[in-house]
């Protein structure tokens, strides 16, 4: 599973956890590698750590990363952001600030979330979120 692969289902487990507060987090990362189970890709989180480290990593400084998203909204609310865009943007947020692997350069963090927002949000949502995350890096 190539890093873009993880990355997608590092968002599928956090959209997952925002809908549903019962689901453990190990519980949502094994529910998001099974639907590419059939594909025979990787279907147990021990087989993805870098998945772990994400999706354990965001939980653990969530507060800390929305706060960051904030700072970088314009007339905008972390609240109102659909789940599937805060979700991306808190990816993001993580590897370009806060990842234990070295080798994420920041413009390749804000790359990876336009591709995700192109996938999985409105044709609004990556130049959104390259706007908050860029906004960042210019600081």
């Amino acid at each position: 599973m190539n890093r873009r692969q993880v990355r997608e289902k590092a968002i599928q487990t956090l959209f997952q956890l925002t809908l549903n507060k019962e689901l453990s987090p190990e519980e949502a990362m094994e529910n998001a590698l099974m639907i590419d189970a059939i594909e025979d890709i990787a279907t147990s989180v021990e087989d993805v750590p870098y998945l772990s480290e994400l999706v354990l990593g965001i939980l653990g400084k969530e507060e800390m990363i929305d706060n960051l998203i904030q700072e970088h909204l314009k007339n905008w609310q972390v609240s109102r952001l659909t789940k599937i865009d805060l979700a991306i943007l808190r990816l993001a947020v993580y590897e370009m600030f806060d990842v234990m692997d070295e080798n994420v350069p920041k413009k390749v963090a804000i790359n990876e979330a336009i591709e995700l927002a192109k996938l999985y949000s409105d044709d609004k949502a990556p130049k959104f979120i390259n706007g908050v995350l860029s906004s960042m890096i210019e600081e």
